[in-house]
């Protein structure tokens, strides 16, 4: 493993979180039914989907966890040990959530947590600021909502223990592991 191929990888990682820190996008639109029968339609314009924002996180949890192999791979080009990159995340309480998110991801289920806490991601939610809605229309049984700043609104994506409490958010654990990857990479270097 080369220095350019593990570069290569981290500038992926930079892309992927870039990707999810875009919020523009083609809107999404869903139908709710109300106790008492009425269906009503909520339509949000110039905005991710929650669909195409989970992708976005998604890819990004999964490459966060191959950078461990690519990272192990590099450790043993250098000389180094690649056993010391499984004990850095083993010691990482955080990156073992990762860990089980990515692998969550990937097979849909976990027989077994790093972490212990079988942790899963949440639905999707936002937060947007009166600044970053351009107009709100009220029809009757629908609601739409433009947004003109869309890169003013928060996402979050709770990351949830197997009892469902949260114990994250999936932006900043991602953040946080790449932070403490490259850290990792450093000292393979």
């Amino acid at each position: 493993m080369t220095g350019s191929e593990i570069q290569e990888l981290f500038n992926r990682l930079a892309r992927l979180s870039e990707a999810t820190q875009h919020k523009a996008g083609g809107g999404t639109a869903w139908d709710y039914t109300f106790p008492n029968g009425e269906t009503h339609r909520y339509i949000l314009r110039n905005i991710k989907s929650p669909e195409e924002l989970e992708d976005n996180v998604f890819n990004l949890f999964i490459w966060i966890w191959n950078a461990k192999d690519y990272l192990k791979n590099r450790a043993e080009s250098k000389g180094h040990d690649p056993k010391y990159v499984e004990r850095v995340v083993k010691d990482d309480p955080l990156l073992l959530i990762c860990a089980d998110l990515a692998n969550w991801l990937k097979h849909a289920k976990l027989k077994k947590s790093r972490s212990g806490k079988f942790p899963k991601l949440g639905s999707v939610k936002f937060t947007a600021h009166q600044s970053t809605i351009r107009s709100i229309i009220v029809r009757a049984f629908e609601v739409e909502i433009d947004f003109a700043n869309p890169d003013g609104v928060e996402f979050h994506i709770p990351i949830l223990d197997k009892a469902d409490n949260q114990i994250g958010d999936a932006f900043e654990y991602a953040e946080e592991a790449i932070r403490r990857l490259e850290t990792l990479r450093g000292e393979i270097e």
